[in-house]
């Protein structure tokens, strides 16, 4: 097994200016700095998402597994990325129903953790990142995801939509999950 893939920073086609740019709806990006291939929203994703979420003020969105995000409150494990708050996105210290809109774009499998950003020991599974952004979310919130694969989730979290996203033809598809908290009276089947 190789330890080195054909993405990220160090490989032969890298030409360091990550971020490539989201097909469909290319938009001018305000959201995040440049970085290394391999890692990182796709150019005018953030904008396309918070026009989806409806996010009203970009400064009060929560992002976990930030990278390079400028927006918003960031929370990243590496230090050296300068987040808001260094703490892994399981365990962020921060108290419940927190936020209205949280975003994650974690690594995609413990390999891509190892390998592009030196984590792997702390890669964070799907259902374990939607379980955190549970906490964290107010009622009513939303939480998106990006990532190869849609979480699984439990109640007060449910799927509102499944979104294909690519940077276009022979680039691989993710899928960027964004999922609502429900009301507590929606839990109990009260009407609102």
């Amino acid at each position: 097994m190789s330890d080195r893939h054909w993405f990220g920073p160090s490989s032969k086609s890298s030409k360091g200016t990550g971020h490539p740019v989201m097909f469909g709806e290319p938009r001018q990006t305000e959201h995040f700095e440049p970085y290394a291939d391999g890692g990182g929203y796709p150019k005018g994703f953030l904008e396309w998402a918070y026009d989806l979420m409806r996010v009203t003020d970009a400064a009060n969105v929560l992002h976990l597994c930030s990278g390079s995000v400028t927006s918003g409150i960031t929370v990243d494990i590496r230090p050296e990325r300068n987040p808001t708050i260094v703490a892994d996105c399981r365990n962020v210290p921060l108290p419940d129903e927190s936020f209205d809109w949280i975003l994650a774009d974690p690594p995609y499998s413990e390999d891509y953790a190892t390998n592009l950003y030196g984590t792997g020991e702390h890669y964070p599974k799907p259902g374990e990142i939607a379980r955190e952004a549970a906490r964290l979310l107010k009622p009513g919130g939303l939480f998106g995801l990006l990532h190869f694969q849609v979480p699984m989730v439990r109640k007060p979290l449910r799927i509102v939509n499944v979104y294909g996203i690519t940077t276009g033809a022979g680039y691989a598809i993710r899928a960027w999950t964004l999922l609502r908290k429900d009301n507590r009276a929606q839990l109990i089947g009260v009407e609102l």
